[in-house]
């Protein structure tokens, strides 16, 4: 209905609600309405905002009300409107809600108060009105005049000179006709006599004349006589209010047209229920005429619950003479099923009403669009199965305190190697084989089991009809042995493998977070043990288990906390010292684990599919370092960094990289890009984009290489050779190290390649290299890794020269213990749980240490975990 709107307030929630309507009348959009009491109360006037919290207090002591109150636009102007409201309660008399309406009355109130004007300059004419007096001999047709009808004419008595004749020239020209008819048919009664004047002035008044005639005893009129008043501002202010209700009576046409035009029904029943109006949108909204239901029963359309719903809010309207609101299904004229939002007021004591009014309208494409979001919500758009949000959901309900809830198992379901199926087929495939996986899982299970998609390549199954251990068993290897069947997926026959986490309720936990955080946990552990592998989670799952499943929930938010740092290690002449290059190196610095080499999460980039993301956020990282170190004028190196093999799956790879060196403004020469030859597949886009890559300027380096690699250097056309630091340290004990690096150095030689030696740690190894000719190589001797600032004071001396190195391992510790040891000569095997991790409850282990000694002090380990002992 336009100018009315609908509201509801949920005390317990602190939430408004309201119709289309509503926001029209406050002037703004539905998306820009907060929904709060507060909110609500800043658009209203500032002096009228106590009004409403008064209004508000008396709704809460279960009181209806009616308000006026204005409302202030966007663009400055000034809204009147009228509220209404009423308090909703429960079943034990408590208010819960408020229902209401609001009605924008700005054109009524501005008609008001211009009609309460009129009306007072009209009384205040009336009031100051001065009267006139006359009287004329109709033997001479000589006119006398009081001194106030000369003013009322604008005249003074010598201008009229009582001359009948000079006044009838001040009386308007069409009107002289009126004058002289009443004189020619003179009346036995008093008569009224309207007409127009025209001052000297021009002024033009409007005169009204009481006018009575004096008769000879024969009936011959001899005299007549009279009052004048001028009327002018009368008249024009009658006119008015002609006009203003003219407008009024327009108004309340078209509201009445409006209400019949609606989407909303408004209907009025008898306290029996019989139908006594009913707006013409009924036809619309339930296919009924007015006639065809009014004089009938309201529960003649109803049945079954819907029929109790419509008596019950019947009856309470009745009983509580409060305002009732709820959602019932009509079935319309034509059968069809209808959801109506129906409101119910008893108005039985208001004169124009005298009956119960109904409001209903139909929202059952907002019920349906309700649960299409609700089923959005909590189903997979891609497979349609139920989602993580569903699971969590079903896993809480069924943990929530039900001590004798019987045991079920949580496995989740993981695709080995999913990432390399997305970038070698594309999303739009790896996504079709998701779902033959989705409808292979729901098509065997589905009844005694739940099946989720729980993301990406991860479902998640509910296990709930089984109870030994061995059966589960039996169950996850079903599970694998089902997947292990080849999909047919476009033109290609797949074979995929999983991997699957058990955790089971309650042995494992009580809580929907414990049984999924376990089962995740379990899952890594099958997947670091190779394919189609299953396991259960166990208290005594190791500590690296713990770790790699920290590192794999914690990675995705790695860059995003700034987490991720950059080192650079100098790339050395070995003849001269002379730094020729750099190798950037990722580290993490994890909140709990302290500081995690790349070479620990790297595998979980990749699987994860972020090893594209990391990559990017390393360039670009170098770029911006080595444009600063241009800038300050730094001498111009080499820098290398590692490329995945998964990178290269990347649709547009070396455009990718094309842009970012571009956003810095650099030129591409500057790079070395480091591949690795282990297990690289050779495929025409690796080829192709590694000569688009040196097609720009930057080279390529191969490292961790085999046979099949090196058979393949002269088609690759490789840059460098770089073997690791595992060669280099092993250089001068193993003969087998020693040989291979002689064959690779004269091997690069020859092919004109050069040689990179990673890992110098001794003098004797860089000795023996500069033997062979090795000309490029790194390693501790010359420096660690440093932070960019720290490399830039080794870059700007241009050299680095080599230094004695010791390992920490082998340095020695002060023993600052206060107590006595027992120190073992065979050392005493042992298991270790961390129960905190930087406060954290983890509760992880058990380990396997060798203890040293042991004292009242504690004791001494020889196992190094691979965390920071600082952060235990």
């Amino acid at each position: 209905m336009s100018g009315v709107g609908s509201w509801k307030y949920d005390i317990l929630k602190d939430e408004f609600s309201g119709t289309q309507e509503m926001f029209q009348i406050y002037g703004i959009e539905s998306r820009d309405f907060k929904g709060d009491f507060n909110s609500t109360l800043k658009l209203i006037h500032p002096e009228d905002q106590s009004k409403i919290q008064k209004a508000m207090e008396r709704h809460l002591k279960g009181e209806s009300s009616e308000f006026e109150f204005r409302i202030l636009q966007p663009d400055g102007s000034v809204k009147h409107v009228l509220g209404r409201g009423e308090p909703i309660f429960d079943q034990n008399g408590q208010v819960i809600s408020v229902l209401g309406t609001l009605q924008d009355i700005s054109q009524n109130k501005i008609l008001e108060l211009e009609l309460r004007k009129s009306y007072k300059i009209l009384a205040q004419a009336q009031a100051l009105a001065s009267f006139g007096s006359w009287e004329m001999d109709l033997t001479d047709w000589r006119i006398y005049w009081s001194e106030e009808a000369y003013k009322i004419f604008g005249v003074t008595p010598e201008q009229l000179n009582n001359s009948y004749q000079k006044f009838l020239k001040l009386v308007h020209p069409e009107d002289v006709i009126k004058i002289e008819t009443l004189l020619k048919n003179p009346s036995q009664k008093p008569c009224e006599l309207g007409f127009r004047i025209i001052r000297p002035d021009g002024a033009v008044r409007n005169i009204f004349e009481l006018v009575e005639f004096i008769f000879t005893e024969d009936g011959q009129p001899i005299f007549v006589y009279g009052t004048i008043q001028d009327v002018t501002e009368k008249i024009e202010l009658e006119r008015a209010v002609r006009r203003k209700q003219e407008k009024i009576n327009l108004m309340k046409k078209r509201f009445e047209a409006l209400v019949q035009k609606s989407t909303d029904v408004f209907e009025i029943i008898a306290p029996d229920g019989t139908i006594k109006y009913i707006s013409d949108a009924s036809e619309k909204v339930i296919g009924y005429k007015p006639e065809e239901r009014i004089g009938k029963k309201i529960y003649e359309y109803y049945e079954g619950k819907e029929l109790e719903k419509i008596t019950g809010m019947v009856n309470f309207v009745l009983n509580e003479s409060r305002e009732i609101q709820s959602d019932i299904v009509f079935t319309t004229k034509k059968g069809s099923k209808v959801v109506l939002e129906v409101h119910m007021q008893n108005l039985l004591t208001e004169p124009a009403v005298e009956g119960i009014v109904v409001n209903f309208r139909d929202i059952t494409k907002r019920v349906e669009m309700t649960k299409e979001i609700s089923y959005l919500a909590t189903h997979d758009q891609l497979t349609g199965l139920p989602n993580r949000n569903l699971l969590n959901k079903h896993l809480e309900t069924k943990c929530q305190g039900l001590l004798e809830q019987a045991p079920f198992a949580l496995m989740l379901l993981d695709i080995d190697s999913f990432n390399y199926i997305n970038y070698a087929l594309g999303y739009s495939l790896s996504d079709q084989l998701i779902l033959e996986v989705a409808r292979r899982l729901s098509s065997h299970f589905g009844e005694e089991e739940l099946v989720f998609h729980f993301s990406g390549d991860q479902f998640a199954l509910i296990v709930q009809s089984l109870s030994k251990l061995e059966e589960y068993r039996e169950f996850a290897q079903k599970v694998i042995q089902l997947l292990s069947q080849p999909f047919k997926v476009d033109n290609y026959e797949l074979h995929i493998t999983v991997s699957i986490g058990i955790s089971i309720y309650p042995r494992d936990g009580k809580d929907w977070e414990q049984l999924i955080k376990y089962a995740h946990i379990a899952l890594l552990r099958a997947k670091n043990e190779g394919k189609n592998k299953y396991k259960f989670y166990s208290p005594d799952i190791d500590i690296h288990s713990y770790k790699q499943f920290e590192l794999h929930n914690d990675l995705p938010k790695a860059i995003e906390n700034g987490e991720l740092n950059l080192y650079y290690q100098p790339i050395v002449n070995l003849k001269d010292n002379q730094i020729l290059g750099a190798e950037a190196l990722v580290s993490w610095e994890h909140p709990s684990w302290g500081t995690v080499a790349a070479r620990q999460f790297t595998a979980l980039a990749e699987e994860t599919g972020l090893i594209v993301t990391i990559g990017k956020w390393l360039l670009r990282e170098v770029c911006k370092t080595y444009k600063q170190w241009l800038k300050d004028k730094l001498p111009k190196i080499k820098v290398s960094i590692s490329i995945s093999k998964s990178q290269f799956f990347e649709k547009d790879f070396v455009e990718n990289v094309k842009g970012i060196i571009a956003e810095f403004g650099l030129e591409p020469d500057f790079l070395i890009m480091e591949i690795s030859g282990k297990n690289l597949p050779e495929t025409d886009k690796i080829a192709s984009d590694l000569q688009k890559l040196q097609a720009l300027g930057i080279e390529i380096a191969l490292v961790e290489f085999g046979t099949t690699c090196l058979a393949s250097l002269n088609s690759l056309k490789i840059d460098y050779l770089k073997i690791n630091r595992a060669i280099s340290k092993n250089i001068l004990t193993d003969p087998t190290h020693a040989v291979t690096t002689k064959y690779l150095i004269k091997t690069a030689q020859e092919l004109e390649i050069k040689f990179i030696a990673a890992g110098i740690e001794t003098s004797e190894q860089l000795a023996y290299l500069r033997r062979l000719k090795c000309l490029l190589g790194q390693g501790a001797i010359y420096s660690r890794p440093l932070p960019a600032k720290d490399f830039e004071k080794i870059l700007n001396k241009k050299k680095c020269k080599p230094q004695a190195y010791v390992r920490d391992e082998k340095a020695d510790y002060e023993e600052k213990r206060e107590f006595f040891r027992i120190n073992f000569h065979s050392l005493l095997e042992g298991e270790m749980t961390i129960l905190k991790l930087k406060g954290k409850n983890v509760n992880v282990g058990n380990t396997k240490v060798l203890i040293k000694d042991i004292g009242p002090g504690g004791y001494a380990l020889s196992a190094i975990l691979n965390c920071l002992w600082k952060n235990i």
